[in-house]
């Protein structure tokens, strides 16, 4: 590189990019993609610590060449290759010596979220070069210190999570949009759970996006770019903690084709996941840092249960959809059909929430027919099996070898989670995914397990 784009490089906070079959390019914060925080900040009132704007930059430049470098196609990983790619990603940091002595932890997440092998190197960033470098002062604090910190995606676990912790003390919720419909529907819904309660949310808000098509839509860096922002805003607010509100079966995820491997089925919110994002932030900062996750035993039918007093329309603006704010069609955000939506459904109606999910605006009504259905449907019929057997840990251990991956739960909880998961669904009629007929005996068998 020549002295003219070093100097190009420290005025746009520029990274580096590099795979297999292709030169270094420039991956630069501001100009190939966009991280926006000025608004958190400035409802912070006070300046992100040096660490916390490093992690939640890294994040968001490993996003970024997730989305930049296209996977190898299902004709080329078909012969045993595997879908991973090889990617290396230079990042300019404040403190490049702290980064390189974690380097091994952050690929080791990376790895674990995405199947690629990265390999990372961190140089010098000039000072206030940063995007998240605040160049002005604050003339008074508007977020307090003590109130609990929660990621709010505005899904419905999200909601349902966020609306229980409104019962008994104010929340800090942070989110991560990537356009202005998304934004906007994350706001509908704090600001709905909010003004139904007697206690306060302040909602913060980052942005990313990139300026250039995107040739990857797997997105599996997600999970390090949502639980970034998490710890980033923990630590400018002095906490240690972190609360996430994925459900039990969301968030392990198994997969339901065994054609599906690895992070083919996401991991973002993966008990391991969160396992080693506390590592990752506890080394990092030099103190315990706590991932809490209070529905990890839950299905999400049970915490549809334990929040009966949330509105219908409040859930029905809650988005779960994969393709929601990605899919440029008009009509309903939810297309009611994805793998995602099946399982809001099931939760709502299994739950006794029917009367949300009737006023779900959806773009499909009926998911009959649909590849995702009958995916959901096999793995449901393979679990079943597997709880039918004499020793149901190890019927699905061999029927499902990923569940293995979740270490801090033991195999009885994880057991009593998947069958009362089988037994919601017995509550369901697929063909029209309504009630069905004979569900008493299914649901009170899933109540009593959950109390």
């Amino acid at each position: 590189m020549t002295s003219a784009d070093t100097e190009d490089d420290a005025m746009h906070r520029s990274g580096w990019l590099r795979f297999p079959g292709s030169e270094p390019r420039p991956l630069r914060l501001g100009v190939e993609a966009q991280l926006d925080g000025r608004a958190v900040i400035g409802r912070l009132s006070r300046d992100l610590p040096p660490v916390a704007a490093d992690l939640l930059e890294i994040a968001a430049m490993a996003y970024a060449a997730d989305r930049l470098v296209s996977r190898p196609s299902e004709r080329e990983w078909s012969d045993g290759s595997g879908w991973g790619r090889q990617l290396w990603l230079q990042v300019p940091v404040r403190n490049p010596s702290l980064w390189n002595s974690v380097a091994d932890q952050l690929t080791s997440l990376l790895g674990w979220l995405t199947d690629d092998e990265w390999t990372l190197d961190f140089s010098q960033l000039a000072h206030g070069a940063g995007p998240l470098d605040n160049q002005q002062g604050f003339l008074f604090n508007t977020v307090p210190h003590d109130s609990p910190l929660a990621l709010f995606s505005g899904g419905l676990d999200s909601a349902l999570g966020l609306g229980r912790d409104l019962r008994s003390s104010d929340a800090v919720v942070v989110s991560v949009h990537t356009n202005n419909r998304m934004k906007a529907a994350q706001r509908r819904v704090v600001q709905a759970l909010a003004g139904a309660t007697s206690t306060s949310c302040v909602q913060l808000q980052y942005r990313i996006s990139l300026r250039e098509p995107e040739r990857e839509n797997s997105q599996r860096t997600r999970g390090l770019l949502f639980l970034a922002t998490g710890i980033t805003t923990a630590w400018t607010l002095g906490q240690d903690r972190l609360r996430v509100f994925e459900n039990g079966i969301g968030a392990i995820n198994l997969p339901y084709l065994r054609s599906q491997e690895g992070p083919q089925a996401t991991r973002s919110m993966h008990p391991r996941t969160l396992q080693m994002a506390e590592g990752l932030a506890s080394a990092v900062s030099g103190r315990p840092f706590q991932v809490e996750a209070p529905y990890l035993l839950w299905t999400k039918a049970e915490a549809v249960r334990a929040v009966p007093e949330i509105s219908a329309s409040v859930i029905a603006g809650a988005v779960s959809c994969d393709t929601a704010f990605a899919a440029r069609v008009p009509g309903p955000a939810q297309c009611g059909t994805c793998t995602s939506c099946l399982l809001r459904r099931q939760a709502l109606i299994a739950g006794g929430r029917s009367d949300a999910d009737d006023l779900t605006r959806y773009r499909t009504r009926s998911p009959a027919g649909t590849r995702s259905l009958a995916a959901m449907t096999w793995q449901l019929e393979r679990l079943r099996d597997c709880l039918n057997t004499t020793d149901q840990w190890q019927g699905l251990v061999s029927e499902f070898p990923p569940i293995m991956d979740v270490e801090r739960i033991a195999p009885a909880q994880l057991t009593r989670l998947y069958g009362a998961y089988v037994r919601e669904w017995e509550a369901v009629d697929l063909a029209s995914f309504r009630l069905s007929g004979d569900r008493s005996a299914a649901l009170c068998e899933a109540k009593s397990d959950q109390s």
